[in-house]
């Protein structure tokens, strides 16, 4: 049995939290504000919350950073000097070179215990009340560990993520970012763009909303704090695939304006065959 310490207690931290106990482990949560954390032992998710970050993570075996990528250096350097000998820090953040990149600035290099990390799951939903028990069966979780990383750090972190059911895949965080910004932070942006389109027009268009329309905004519901740290932290990769995005809406625009029924048939029809040929969900 492992005592994890969850700073950060959201979606994720919190449904993380929930499968590790079902797992035997033992799990205590950190946050700025403790009282707020204080119903998750209440609700079963975490065994403790602790107010003294110091004393939580002296005696952690593992220790996960839930926050917001733009706080993860800010937070590690409030718990690094007390950390036990053999522990071992992982995150969940959605960007890795970010990560990688802030912690490198405070300590010359990526400490050896650390293990950046991002599972591949969540809903539109924040906060540890909207935490799901295995929400990770099944599902990807990716490690980016570098050439500092202690590979039985990794190998520790895997294990966690594999206990509670998930497949572990292993990239640089240069891939990650490249293809994150595509899979997850691209439709992040769509999904608020075309519910910012849909809160300015005018008229009572609420009656005329399909299940189409709440598919496609459904992540519009997501922590804004959040994705602005996300979209700041990727700005680089993001911003391709935007561009790239916006190239094929131009030529989707030029299809329309033009009467191309050929052309537009020619787009939907690739768009059709590609979305079957995804893996089952």
């Amino acid at each position: 049995m492992a005592h994890v310490v969850v700073i950060g207690l959201g979606l994720i931290g919190g449904s993380l939290a929930r499968d590790l106990r079902r797992c035997g482990h033992r799990v205590t949560a950190c946050g700025r504000d403790a009282a707020r954390l204080a119903p998750a032992v209440g609700l079963g998710i975490v065994d403790a919350v602790e107010a003294d970050w110091q004393a939580a993570v002296a005696s952690a075996d593992i220790v996960v950073l839930g926050v917001p990528v733009g706080g993860t250096r800010e937070v590690y350097a409030l718990i690094h000097p007390h950390l036990a000998a053999d522990a071992v820090v992982t995150d969940v953040g959605s960007t890795k070179c970010s990560v990688v990149r802030d912690l490198k600035a405070l300590c010359g290099q990526l400490p050896a215990h650390f293990v950046p990390a991002h599972p591949i799951a969540g809903t539109e939903h924040s906060g540890f009340a909207a935490s799901l028990e295995g929400m990770f069966a099944g599902r990807t979780v990716v490690l980016t560990p570098t050439a500092d990383t202690d590979p039985a750090a990794t190998a520790r972190v895997a294990a966690l993520w594999q206990e509670v059911g998930a497949q572990v895949l292993s990239m640089t965080p240069e891939q990650h970012d490249a293809a994150l910004a595509l899979t997850s932070h691209l439709p992040q942006m769509l999904a608020y763009t075309l519910m910012g389109q849909f809160a300015e027009t005018p008229g009572a268009l609420a009656p005329l909303v399909g299940s189409g329309f709440r598919s496609m905004t459904r992540l519009a519901g997501s922590d804004p704090v959040m994705w602005r740290d996300v979209s700041l932290a990727n700005r680089a990769q993001l911003s391709l695939t935007l561009r790239r995005y916006m190239e094929r809406l131009g030529e989707l625009a030029a299809a329309v304006d033009a009467g191309d029924a050929a052309r537009l048939e020619k787009l939907f029809a690739a768009s059709q065959a590609a979305y079957h040929r995804l893996p089952p969900a």
